[in-house]
């Protein structure tokens, strides 16, 4: 089989190529001479869902997540296949759904668990196989219903409460021969129509706290405007407790100071609740403060070019990935904030030592990690500093030292990647230190080179700028460690600001 796979795929690649070569000049083309072939040609494409369902079904049973020394088939395909996390996710849950075991049904409730005539027992194997041949009609519809058609019937079905999961099988089976016939909009509302039926049958009986399962936030990209969209899924009891909090900042001049509290408030209702809604967020920064001496920072990597450089225009990246402006910096506030301030060595911009016998990293050691890497030190990552945990470079159960040059940032998913045994086995590398560059790199083997995270956000993290500007200054043209700010035995005065040898 796999010789005729090889091919059919060299085929199709010819005749790709060749289809590509007759398209380098449209103005060469006649719509209607042409139209009717991209009709078919677009039609047999709808067949290329299915084929890659299937094959994402195939790589999450083998675990191709090896074949990149990962843990699970989503980085195997965002990899080796070059498809975004979106579309791995994509591919991989539409392999689950045409080829995957359809889920367990909604065991009885306690009172209705015993059958002396085994009813229930019977029903479930005809409702597994009333599933299996949906499944299969489901396959056979795939070919004809494009991946977009079919992507939108996953986002639907993934709103299925878990009580609920007993429906997907046939909610999806349904949704895919509708698709035949229906525009994209249109399946998208048959569907949801279905799920949220399905919700309502279930949720209210056999799982009072369905809808807490559900509850998240989600953070989205700076946009240009300079807002960022977030988006809470509550459940209506917290919902009315939020909805209660904010409206208490609706009436005239709450949240405003006082040499404002006898103007006409011109700020809409929206925006009276924003603001509420901030203020408690501030109580809270307050109250943390004051009790355990921090709470969690929005924090800043800036150079000396940024500051001699920048505009009002000029966007700063955070810890959290969301880049601010200067206008964010005076809205959250300035005053009281607590200053560091990183020495980098000047000729390989490497972080200057700082020891420390703690299991756990120090604050001053993540703001140090933040300024070097921006984000997740791990190949290609773009995981926000927020989100990352501090990796021993060399295992601290192997005798690896809480030292910045020992540490470096990895997201959950790529930290559980990491091979400890730093020997290359079962195909999984692991992060290394490299001293002439100050920066933490990714080794497939020993006896092989350092890569380093090339992302947008890690190449303009604060120290690859530094890196990058080399020559600007005096500082390239000297060689040797660069003087430590104070020198051992000469600590500056207790109450003094303090910047931080690291």
């Amino acid at each position: 089989m796999t010789s005729t796979i090889t091919q059919c795929v060299n085929e199709i690649s010819s005749a790709l190529r060749t289809l590509s070569q007759l398209f380098e000049d449209p103005s060469s083309l006649v719509f209607e001479d042409v139209r009717h072939d991209m009709e078919r040609f677009e039609e047999q494409f709808k067949k290329k869902a299915s084929i890659d369902a299937a094959f994402a079904f195939i790589a999450d049973r083998d675990d191709a997540g090896r074949v990149v020394g990962a843990n699970y088939p989503n980085a195997y395909l965002q990899q080796c296949l070059d498809l975004s996390k979106g579309e791995a996710y994509n591919r991989l849950e539409r392999g689950r759904l045409l080829y995957g075991a359809p889920p367990e049904p909604t065991p009885p409730p306690a009172n209705e668990a015993e059958d002396l005539f085994d009813a229930a027992s019977d029903d479930a194997a005809s409702a597994a196989e009333e599933d299996r041949a949906r499944q299969e009609d489901a396959r056979k519809n795939s070919s004809r219903v494009s991946a977009e058609k079919q992507d939108i019937i996953r986002r639907e079905l993934d709103k299925l409460l878990k009580a609920a999961s007993s429906e997907r099988a046939r909610i999806h089976a349904e949704a895919m021969e509708e698709a035949l016939h229906r525009s994209p909009e249109d399946l998208r509302l048959f569907v949801r129509k279905a799920v949220d039926a399905a919700n309502r049958k279930h949720a209210p009986h056999s799982n009072p706290n369905a809808g807490f399962e559900k509850r998240s936030v989600t953070f989205g990209r700076r946009k240009a405007d300079g807002t960022v969209d977030i988006h809470i899924n509550a459940t209506a009891g917290h919902a009315a407790l939020m909805k209660a909090h904010m409206d208490k900042g609706l009436a005239p001049n709450s949240n405003l100071p006082e040499e404002l509290q006898g103007e006409v408030d011109p700020r809409t209702p929206q925006q009276r609740r924003f603001d509420q809604f901030f203020a408690i967020f501030e109580q809270y920064e307050q109250e943390c403060q004051k009790a355990n001496g921090g709470a969690a920072s929005v924090v800043l990597a800036l150079t000396l070019d940024d500051l001699a450089d920048g505009d009002a225009a000029m966007l700063y990246d955070t810890n959290t990935g969301i880049e601010v402006d200067c206008f964010d910096l005076v809205r959250l506030g300035m005053d009281g904030t607590t200053d560091f301030l990183l020495q980098v060595d000047g000729v390989t911009s490497v972080p200057l030592w700082m020891g420390r016998t703690s299991r756990l990293a120090s604050v001053a050691q993540r703001i140090a990690m933040f300024a070097v890497q921006g984000v997740c030190s791990w190949l290609g990552c773009t995981a926000a500093m927020s989100e990352c945990e501090a990796h021993h470079i060399l295992a601290w159960i192997k005798g690896g030292s809480t030292d910045i040059e020992n540490l470096t940032g990895l997201c959950r998913e790529h930290h559980r990647c990491n091979n400890d045994h730093r020997d290359g086995s079962f195909n999984k590398g692991y992060m290394d230190f490299d001293p002439q560059t100050g920066r933490a790199g990714f080794r497939r083997r020993p006896s092989e080179p350092l890569k380093f995270n090339q992302s947008v956000p890690a190449r303009h993290s604060a120290v690859s700028r530094i890196f990058a500007a080399k020559g600007r200054c005096e500082c390239a043209n000297h060689t040797g460690r660069d003087p430590a700010f104070y020198p051992p035995g000469h600590p500056p005065m207790k109450d003094a600001f303090v910047p931080m040898r690291v």
